[in-house]
């Protein structure tokens, strides 16, 4: 069974009952840009949406 739980702060999250699986919708991660920079372990990732509508993670 998917749940759905959300705060005015924070994005709509969805969990498998049972699982450790989290999906944050994209639009809400990107917040209406089309280029976000993620960190992780020291490094930046740029996350964007192409003009075909994809998402492509870069480093």
């Amino acid at each position: 069974m998917l749940q759905t739980s959300s705060s005015p702060s924070q994005p709509i999250l969805r969990t498998e009952q049972g699982e450790s699986k989290t999906c944050i919708d994209s639009r809400q991660l990107l917040g209406g840009r089309n280029l976000i920079e993620i960190e992780h372990a020291g490094q930046r990732y740029q996350l964007r949406i192409t003009r075909e509508n994809k998402l492509i993670l870069t480093k």
